[in-house]
């Protein structure tokens, strides 16, 4: 924690401007912002509910998460370029020169509200489990330990900035990595024969298998997933804040594709080692008997092991594992929350002549806010006892507002035909579309209207339909290029010199 704190205070010398505090000087190297990427999208959900899902079922996430590795090309031949151009400060900058300014403030907004959602969930999920570890069950230590946690997360990001964010990330990435790699070989030293005994003991089971195909239309089968997630990482890789900073906040282009190949190639076998580790848990307990493990949510199931079979002194250091793994996801939104406040909001809005120095100072305050925000939430889903509440609302306010946002993004850069007014009445009807189709699908609607809620589809196909849908009618309802008066130099790949990433500068008034 001192290491982190120095690095925070190092930093901030820095990150006095609003491109060293939100861009940190387009200067990082890639190898960095690359492991950064991999312990934001590793979250402590991911330390938890991964080995939980192989403890209690099979691994069948894992073809659905490989979808990462098919979204990294994506991202590098058509997102990145674009993101690298000359003047951009945010991801929605871009939709504005695109669109009008509506687009950009919509899509920040989608992002502000659902990442505000997700911080406080994500807090009060890892506090909870360190609590667990910890051995004391009383709610005021569950709250001293979310105001201690949200305080040091918020302390050096405000302080530091992106370059903190990143530089911390990378020492929270070596201790999430460590602190997993620490309980396979306990796993293994309690199981009979080791490695083979666990291996044949799952074949036995079918806790290595990745699922099965079929299914209706209604059902999560692997196919629908795998297409579900592929959709869900491009929305992340090219239309989320917290990821285009980092293509941003890298030397060079070069750099910024090796974040990207670095990220991914890192992300995706921690995922499996995590899958491992549940699998290794299910057997481990077949031989090793504990009668509290019966009584257990699956989640619970590897910090018990952490604080009932994991030696004291190396427990400690799988804590910082998960404390790391959870860290690096909040930094991260309170930075971008900022960076999209500031950037998006109070300089496109109402402070457009003031100097770098100036909107690094209410960057960092609005990182203060923020952080404030997120330890608020975490309490207050402690106090009302709202976690799946919140969740559910958080995926509500993906689904509705967010559930076309990759289609957007995809008209404007890969269309000459779209126009602003186009791209306008594709997203209001993307949206009023996936607001009835969430609230059809709520628990109320069974009451209320029981045979529409029986026809409706899963909110899980959300993403499925509404980016098609939104890249259609815009596409559809569009007119020659330059029609609503816009230059699209640089702003689509058909009008984009194949030599250069410049994007044309200068925001309409």
């Amino acid at each position: 924690m001192a290491l982190i704190a120095a690095i925070g205070v190092v930093c901030s010398r820095k990150s006095r401007t609003a491109g060293g505090y939100f861009l940190a000087d387009r200067s990082l190297p890639g190898w960095a912002v690359g492991f950064s990427l991999m312990a934001t999208i590793v979250s402590s959900m991911t330390f938890l509910a991964l080995p939980a899902a192989a403890y209690q079922t099979n691994w069948r996430h894992l073809p659905a998460n490989a979808m990462y590795l098919l979204a990294i090309p994506v991202a590098w031949l058509l997102f990145v370029p674009f993101y690298r151009a000359g003047g951009l400060q945010s991801a929605y900058e871009y939709l504005e020169r695109r669109f009008g300014l509506w687009a950009r403030l919509y899509a920040g907004g989608a992002f502000i509200l659902f990442h505000l959602a997700r911080m406080g969930l994500i807090l009060f999920v890892a506090s909870e489990s360190i609590q667990l570890m910890i051995g004391r069950r009383e709610d005021w230590v569950l709250d001293v330990v979310m105001i201690v946690f949200g305080v040091i997360v918020s302390g050096y990001t405000v302080l530091g900035g992106l370059r903190a964010v990143i530089w911390t990330d990378v020492l929270q990435g070596v201790a999430l990595i460590g602190g997993g790699l620490i309980c396979l070989p306990i796993l293994l030293n309690g199981i009979p024969e080791g490695l083979s005994g666990l291996l044949e003991v799952a074949g036995e089971h079918d806790k290595m298998s990745f699922g099965v195909s079929e299914g209706d239309v209604r059902g999560h089968t692997m196919g629908a997933t795998m297409l579900t997630k592929l959709i869900v990482f491009l929305q992340i890789m090219g239309t989320d804040q917290t990821t285009v900073q980092r293509y941003m906040a890298a030397g060079s282009r070069r750099e910024a594709n090796r974040a990207l190949w670095v990220g991914g190639l890192l992300t995706f076998p921690v995922w499996g080692y995590f899958l491992f580790v549940g699998t290794a848990l299910f057997v481990f307990y077949r031989f090793q008997a504990d009668p509290a493990v019966a009584g257990l949510s699956p989640e619970q199931i590897f910090p018990h092991f952490i604080i009932t079979r994991v030696p004291a002194g190396v427990a400690g250091f799988v804590i910082v594992g998960l404390i790391a793994a959870a860290m690096s996801t909040l930094d991260s939104s309170i930075n971008a929350i900022a960076a999209t406040l500031t950037n998006d909001f109070y300089r496109r809005l109402w402070r457009r002549d003031r100097d770098d120095h100036h909107y690094g100072r209410v960057g960092r305050g609005l990182s203060l806010v923020t952080g404030a925000v997120m330890i608020g939430s975490g309490l207050l889903i402690h106090a009302s006892r709202t976690a799946e509440g919140v969740e559910d609302v958080q995926t509500k306010l993906l689904s509705i507002l967010g559930g076309g946002l990759l289609g957007l993004f995809l008209l404007g850069l890969l269309t000459r035909r779209a126009t602003g007014r186009s791209a306008a009445t594709a997203t209001a009807v993307s949206v009023a579309l996936v607001t009835g189709w969430v609230a059809l699908g709520s628990g109320a609607a069974a009451s209320w209207f029981p045979a529409l809620h029986e026809r409706v589809l899963d909110t899980f196909w959300v993403g499925v339909v509404a980016n098609p849908l939104l890249f259609g009618i815009g596409w559809a309802l569009g007119g020659r290029p330059g029609t609503d008066g816009r230059s699209l130099d640089g702003l689509t790949v058909w009008t984009t010199d194949s030599t250069t990433t410049e994007i044309a500068p200068g925001l309409p008034d």
